[in-house]
């Protein structure tokens, strides 16, 4: 069974031996709307993609590509940068507040979010490595 795809359309920015840097431009589900540029919840931000690929001397600087993921891995980014740290919080602040009682609730909403901000760390610096390899991405060429 084939493995569903997830496909943005990027430019390439820098090339160096088997790495390319792609820009992506994410934009809402209001991209298409006609009224997009009167209504204050159309954003579109942009990001820069690490792609490694034996190949990546075929591709030149300004190309425009297709850059691939598996569905698979959006819920794992979910599940890492969302879902987790959730749960996290929630189960602090409902453990903390049972602990130490309900007239301290700005010191269990500051420990609880410390917490989290102690996780995204401790992701950033100790899974930085196991993200990359986790986290593959495909290129090829517009047609």
């Amino acid at each position: 069974m084939k493995e569903d795809v997830v496909k943005h359309s990027g430019l390439v920015q820098k090339i160096e031996k088997n790495f390319l840097q792609v820009k992506i431009v994410q934009t809402t589900s209001c991209s298409s709307c006609s009224i997009k540029n009167h209504c204050t919840s159309a954003e579109s931000k942009e990001h820069l993609i690490d792609v490694y690929d034996k190949e990546a001397s075929q591709y030149r600087v300004g190309d425009e590509v297709w850059i691939m993921g598996s569905t698979s891995m959006s819920r794992l980014a979910v599940w890492y940068g969302y879902l987790l740290p959730l749960i996290i919080l929630m189960v602090l602040v409902i453990g903390l507040s049972k602990w130490w009682g309900n007239d301290n609730e700005l010191s269990v909403a500051l420990y609880s979010l410390a917490c989290v901000a102690i996780y995204y760390l401790l992701l950033y610096y100790f899974g930085k490595d196991k993200m990359k390899k986790t986290f593959r991405f495909t290129i090829s060429k517009k047609n």
